[in-house]
């Protein structure tokens, strides 16, 4: 090898470690060591050949009113399919296309025997009736009301409880109190009945406590049907296919009433290529695996272009011209009444291509040179990426997510063939693996917060209660029932709390880009903290301003929006009136 055509190597084998994007092996072609660098050939016989199928059939269209000839054919016997010129080609180009030529003298006209000449057809939609039974309604005409669903009475509220379904009844009862004197300097306790007075629930006898009473429906008159909104009670509709004509253009005239008998020919041009590598079998079991026709350089030993190849084409060579004597006969085969060969063309091409054998670092590689590009089948960078992606396994086994991920992504950095499926299966497991850590810090939070900080809001509201003062001060009869409040706050608490966890988790947190596995933990942990601390100012906020201060608020803008309305009515009308 000279000194040029080592450097020549040297550039391709650097040009290939520039598509790894790792500065491991920049340029690593400067530091090889080339140990033998082979020439192969390989020769390919092909034959290709342009076959033109033919057939004559009877076709059929409708009679649009063109000018026809005298009649002549009659028959598809009559018809020289090979005497149309058709589908017009040059000789070496070949392509696949179809097309037609109709006889000339064959066509005549006939009338539709769909129709009998009427250009149209009994509707089948609708059996020629001009209308369809509706599919809605009964037969009678009905169907279910919609306003009392077909029961024929609807529930409106109850007059006597206002639909409240009863009443609270004020009651008392006697209640025995103990009480302390200190007289003598010794304690008697004394036992005293005192009268409470406390709200008890009475159902309404109207309604029963429902609230509400069953009366007859209007719309239906208490029968629980109504006439057919679609057909008005008629059963029937206009067909949509014929739109109530019962008749339909024939489609096999399309209205034209006769039809156009003609003969025609049709033609499909068919490119048929075959071939046959003679190669080195000691390298051809590799090298068939990469683009070698189209990167390989080629040289043309032999071509011919005829109407119709001879046989023994190339005598030189036995292999090669039995080869081209098996093709030919293969496509003599196909040649019949009804496919013609119209031409054909015989080449033989050598491709040559380098196999290159190289040492780097202590250890000996191959690969091969096709053309302008050199192709691996091993190297260093190979190397390095079977070893990052059996660290990534050995990191997934030893539960170390995000080393797996730094080696994994470093070897989908180096663009290695074949092994991309591998390295994306191992990502996702890693992802899922980073989502189950997330995950479980998102659980842990929520324990945490539900076991420590729930004892706390309740403390806190039992403690600031802003609400049961206010409706003992306005002496309301229902004020013991606000007692609940921290209780009730805390369920409120958890319940947003656990909604918020339960939407964390439907997020996908592989994308994160964090050096430890606990960051992860982390996060989760943190988006917990601080969904608790946004519930719990929320609740706090709402809680202070109190129920009864947004009530009074609420009934105060309701009461001056009913002044403004009534002040524009009255207004409106005495400008009505002055008019």
């Amino acid at each position: 090898m000279t000194q040029q055509e080592e450097k020549y190597v040297r550039h391709l084998v650097n040009a290939y470690s520039h598509t790894a994007e790792s500065d491991h092996f920049y340029h690593y072609g400067d530091d090889i060591d080339i140990t033998a660098c082979i020439h192969h050939d390989t020769d390919v016989c092909s034959i290709e050949s342009q076959l033109d199928h033919r057939n004559v059939v009877k076709h059929e269209e409708p009679y649009k009113g063109t000018r026809l000839q005298a009649l002549t054919v009659t028959s598809l016997s009559q018809v020289d399919r090979w005497r149309f010129e058709m589908g017009a080609l040059s000789r070496g180009r070949f392509r696949d296309s179809k097309d037609y030529v109709t006889v000339p003298g064959s066509e005549y006209t006939e009338t539709c025997y769909t129709c009998d000449g009427k250009g149209k057809v009994p509707c089948s939609a609708c059996h020629a009736q001009g209308y369809t039974r509706c599919p809605d309604c009964d037969p009678h005409g009905r169907v279910p009301c919609s306003n009392c669903g077909g029961t024929g009475s609807v529930g409106v509220p109850c007059s006597a409880c206002g639909g409240k379904g009863g009443r609270n009844v004020q009651q008392s009862r006697q209640k025995q109190v103990a009480r302390q004197d200190y007289t003598s300097g010794k304690t008697i306790t004394r036992y005293e009945y005192v009268t409470e007075t406390y709200n008890s629930w009475q159902s309404c006898s109207s309604c029963g406590g429902t609230g509400r009473k069953d009366t007859m429906c209007r719309s239906c008159g208490g029968s629980g049907k109504v006439t057919c909104p679609r057909c008005k009670g008629s059963r029937q509709l206009i067909c949509l296919t014929c739109g109530g004509k019962k008749e339909v253009i024939c489609s096999t005239c399309e209205g034209y009433k006769e039809l156009l008998q003609s003969i025609r020919v049709n033609q499909t041009l068919e490119h048929e290529y075959n071939s046959q590598p003679f190669v080195d079998r000691e390298c051809w079991d590799e090298v068939r695996d990469f683009p070698w026709r189209q990167e390989c350089r080629q040289e043309t030993l032999f071509e011919r272009v005829d109407d119709e190849l001879p046989r023994d084409l190339y005598p030189s060579k036995s292999n090669y011209n039995d080869s081209f004597n098996q093709f030919l006969d293969a496509h003599d085969q196909r040649h019949n009444s009804s496919c013609h060969i119209r031409f054909q063309r015989a080449a033989l091409t050598r491709y040559h291509y380098f196999h290159l054998k190289y040492d780097y670092a202590g250890k000996s590689y191959t690969g091969y040179i096709l053309g302008d590009h050199f192709h691996p089948i091993t190297s260093p960078i190979i190397d390095y990426g079977q070893g990052l992606i059996e660290g990534a396994q050995q990191s997934l086994k030893s539960r170390s997510a995000v080393a797996a991920r730094e080696k994994l992504r470093e070897a989908q950095a180096l663009h290695i063939k074949g092994v991309d499926a591998t390295i994306q299966k191992l990502l996702d497991k890693v992802d899922a693996h980073l989502n189950v850590i997330t995950r479980l810090g998102l659980t842990i939070m929520f324990w945490l917060v539900a076991l420590f900080a729930t004892p706390f809001v309740f403390q806190y509201y039992d403690a600031i209660n802003p609400v049961l003062p206010i409706f003992k001060f306005v002496n309301n009869p229902e004020w013991f029932a606000y007692e609940h409040l921290p209780a009730a706050q805390c369920l409120i608490f958890l319940f947003f709390l656990y909604a918020n966890k339960q939407q964390l988790f439907e997020d996908d947190y592989s994308k994160l880009d964090y050096n430890h596995a606990l960051m992860y933990m982390g996060v989760g942990m943190g988006k917990i903290l601080l969904a608790a601390a946004i519930v719990f100012l929320l609740l706090a906020a709402i809680n202070y301003v109190g129920v009864c201060i947004l009530s009074a608020i609420a009934m105060w803008i309701a009461w001056w929006v009913i002044k403004v309305v009534f002040i524009v009515v009255l207004i409106a009308i005495a400008l009505i009136f002055r008019l």
